[in-house]
């Protein structure tokens, strides 16, 4: 009877495992046709951001009061964040006007903190 019941229960066991084979898959979104989501917007690559960044840190070593200041600069699918201080109001201002006029750049995310 007990070589019934361990029959049983690996048959049990077996059957449940092929039964959930394509769940993790349906799951994390990797099977065909399993209902999850997927991120279809366009991206742009790596090197068209790190262009666009290089782009806006050429035009901030033309202006004195940019060229000094500790400005981080990341970009990300036309959008420009610029991290770090400024040493005035006027040159955080001045910082996020010559970006948004970089050709590229959709928007300007400007975190800069005035000293």
């Amino acid at each position: 009877m007990q070589g019934f019941r361990a029959g049983v229960v690996a048959a049990v066991v077996i059957a449940g495992g092929v039964a959930l084979t394509g769940c993790v898959a349906a799951v994390i979104g990797s099977a065909p046709h399993s209902g999850t989501a997927t991120d279809t917007r366009a991206r742009a690559s790596g090197s068209a951001d790190a262009k666009l960044a290089d782009t806006v840190r050429a035009r901030f070593d033309g202006i004195a009061a940019l060229r000094t200041a500790a400005i981080d600069i990341s970009a990300y699918s036309g959008t420009v964040t610029l991290r770090g201080t400024a040493a005035t109001s006027a040159a955080r201002g001045e910082a996020e006007r010559v970006t948004r006029g970089v050709t590229g750049v959709a928007m300007v995310d400007n975190q800069l903190k005035v000293k």
